[in-house]
């Protein structure tokens, strides 16, 4: 048996270091949590949360540059404070949009039903989906309900001629064929059998636009298919469209903010977002009166957690404005001029000007939000990838993307442009592409391919 020394080299990242790597990730949402979980099982933490006067004080500092600002920027920074203060001011006598299930309950408060009945309603209207469908079936509602499925099935006709038209419905299907009938009912028109019978057989041809195979398998004119289709698209396929459903709305908070000035640029970290982090003085003046050693080693512990969060916290913010300087530096024309001037750019090449790691820029990227006279935007955003070109030129493939829209929205409908077309058109502007990348960047866009978008 032969015995061998062999030496290697194995990177080991302290406990210190994945914290660290760990916050510099996190959203200021997810930060704000981790800083509170903190704080709970820390009795020597301090949070002073964000209030309404800091928020104000960060907004005079902006309006007092607003001598040298632009007018773009005055206009942005107006929007900016009034959100503010229907934020923080005062909520009182504000418009709250009227749930779903309000608006159905308030339909049946005046009928002569019985509390069991109210019951079973209340309980179909927690069910509703977003589109305001209700997809349970009668006999698993009566279960959860302990009631006979005949109750059930009652209930749920009484809703189903409620307004909004389709509401209560099992699916998209029943939903549009409601609306139909009560349309035909409305205007004591001639049944509506063809625009029935596309919904009960022929929709995913609708959704395709092939019209002309609807017509043929139906031994139908196209005109009347035509028909049938802009009255089918007059339906609302969503009958929760507009209502408040009770689902949490997301706002989201600018991690920096690029100010424009008429002959420069800042940048401003918007760190108002989460808690600051204080040490609690009594547990100082304790640890100073010579406490036990258990205590000491404690309260040392804990003091020692509180400071590296700090510091983690402190390198965060350092290391999201070295970012962005780098992306201000990088995407000066953007900033000047608009979306139109997005330049490529690496995160590698960013990583290398800032010098930190790739993976860095990477981390320091995600779920992070950059302000500016344009618009609130991913930093992602900024990071575009590139097309070459014939000289070693680059394209941003944002650019490329929204010439792909304006090429589409300006043809001519009844005669859509291919793939093909697009791409020669792309070419002749010195974009040059294949059809494959058309194709991959038009339904990244959720634009449909021609035969889908054309209009008869």
């Amino acid at each position: 048996m032969e015995t061998r020394l062999e030496q290697s080299q194995k990177q080991i990242l302290s406990q210190n270091l994945i914290q660290s790597v760990e916050i510099l990730q996190m959203s200021a949402e997810e930060l704000t949590e981790h800083i509170k979980e903190m704080a709970l099982e820390n009795p020597v933490a301090e949070l002073k949360e964000p209030s309404p006067e800091d928020r104000q004080q960060d907004l005079l500092r902006k309006l007092e540059w607003l001598e040298n600002l632009d007018e773009q920027n005055r206009t942005y920074y107006r929007y900016d404070r009034e959100d503010s203060d229907r934020d923080y001011i005062s909520n009182i006598g504000a418009p709250v949009r009227e749930t779903l299930k309000d608006t159905l309950m308030q339909q049946l408060i005046r009928g002569p039903y019985t509390e069991e009945q109210f019951r079973i309603f209340s309980y179909i209207a927690d069910c509703l989906d977003s589109s305001g469908f209700f997809r349970m079936s009668v006999q698993d509602a009566a279960a959860q309900l302990h009631v006979p499925q005949l109750d059930v099935a009652k209930c749920l006709e009484i809703m189903r001629a409620l307004e909004p038209a389709g509401v209560c419905c099992a699916d998209l299907e029943s939903c549009l064929l409601e609306q139909l009938r009560r349309i035909q009912q409305q205007e004591d028109a001639e049944p509506y059998d063809v625009e029935m019978s596309i919904i009960r057989e022929y929709m995913p041809l609708l959704g395709k636009n092939q019209l002309h195979t609807i017509a043929k398998k139906m031994k139908l004119p196209i005109s009347r298919i035509k028909e049938a289709q802009l009255r089918i698209r007059s339906l609302n396929p969503r009958p929760a469209q507009g209502f408040d459903m009770g689902e949490m709305l997301r706002y989201i908070v600018p991690d920096v903010t690029v100010v424009k000035f008429k002959d420069r640029f800042e940048i401003l970290l918007n760190n108002y977002s989460y808690p600051t982090i204080r040490m609690n003085r009594d547990y100082l003046k304790m640890l100073k009166d010579n406490p036990t050693p258990e205590v000491r080693d404690y309260l040392t512990g804990k003091v020692n957690q509180i400071r590296q969060m700090q510091e983690h916290i402190e390198r965060r913010g350092s290391t999201l404005l070295a970012l962005a300087d780098c992306i201000l530096a990088e995407q000066t024309e953007f900033f000047r001029k608009g979306e139109k001037y997005l330049k490529p750019l690496r995160m590698k090449d960013a990583a290398d000007r800032i010098g930190i790691h790739e993976s860095t820029v990477s981390r320091a990227v995600k779920d992070k939000y950059l302000q500016c006279c344009w618009g609130i935007y991913p930093l992602s955003f900024f990071f575009a990838r590139s097309v070459s070109q014939e000289g070693d030129d680059s394209i941003a493939t944002h650019q490329i993307k929204e010439e792909i829209r304006k090429i589409i929205e300006e043809e001519d409908k009844t005669h859509p442009l291919n793939d093909d077309r697009i791409a020669c058109m792309l070419k002749e502007r010195g974009m040059s592409i294949s059809r494959r990348t058309v194709v991959k960047y038009r339904e990244s866009m959720q634009i449909p391919n021609y035969r889908e978008r054309k209009e008869f």
